[in-house]
C-alpha cells in the first residue's frame, strides 16, 4: 500500500474538521434544527479546527475544539484498512472528541454531577450520529484505487489435482 493512499482518509477528515471549523456556524444559522445540540449545551457535529473562538466562547473552549479536531485526524490516520475500517475510526474518534469537549464544557459550565453525566450522554450520541452521518466520506477515500485494486490479493479457490 502507498503512502497516499494510507494518508488520504487522514486529509478527507482533516478538510471535514477545517470545514466543520470554517463553516460550522454559518451552516448552523441556516438550518435551525442543528442548533438543538448546542442549544443544550453538547458538542454540535464535529469538532472544528480554529485560530480564534467563535462568538463569545473562551479560549479553553477552542483550544479544546482544535485538539478534538486533531484527535480525530489522528484516529483516521492511524486507522489501516478499508472502508469499513475507516468509517468505524471516524466514528470511534468522533465520538472521544465529542467526549473530550463535553468534559471541558461541564467544567467551564461548572455543572453538577447529574448535569456531568447527562453532558457524557449527550455527548456520546452526538458523537454517534456525527460519526454515522460524516464517516462514510474517509471511508470512501480508504477504498482501493486502481493498480491497488489489481494488487490486491485475491481469495482463490486451489484447483483440485
Amino acid at each position: 500500500m502507498s503512502v497516499a493512499r494510507n494518508s488520504l482518509p487522514a486529509a478527507v477528515a482533516l478538510v471535514l474538521v477545517v470545514a466543520s471549523g470554517l463553516f460550522g456556524g454559518a451552516l448552523v444559522t441556516r438550518v435551525g434544527y442543528l442548533a438543538v445540540p448546542a442549544a443544550l449545551g453538547l458538542p454540535l457535529g464535529p469538532p472544528g479546527l480554529r485560530l480564534v473562538p467563535l462568538g463569545e466562547t473562551t479560549w479553553t473552549v477552542t483550544l479544546t475544539d482544535s485538539a478534538a479536531a486533531l484527535v480525530l485526524v489522528a484516529v483516521v490516520a492511524l486507522a489501516r484498512g478499508g472502508f469499513w475500517r475507516t468509517w468505524g475510526a471516524f466514528l470511534a474518534g468522533a465520538v472521544l472528541a465529542d467526549l473530550l469537549r463535553a468534559v471541558v464544557l461541564t467544567q467551564t459550565a461548572s455543572v453538577g454531577l447529574g448535569a456531568y453525566a447527562g453532558f457524557l450522554a449527550g455527548a456520546l450520541v452526538t458523537g454517534l450520529v456525527g460519526g454515522v452521518a460524516l464517516g462514510w466520506l474517509p471511508g470512501l477515500a480508504a477504498l482501493p484505487r486502481g493498480n491497488d485494486r489489481a494488487r490486491a490479493p485475491r481469495d482463490t479457490v486451489p484447483e483440485s489435482v
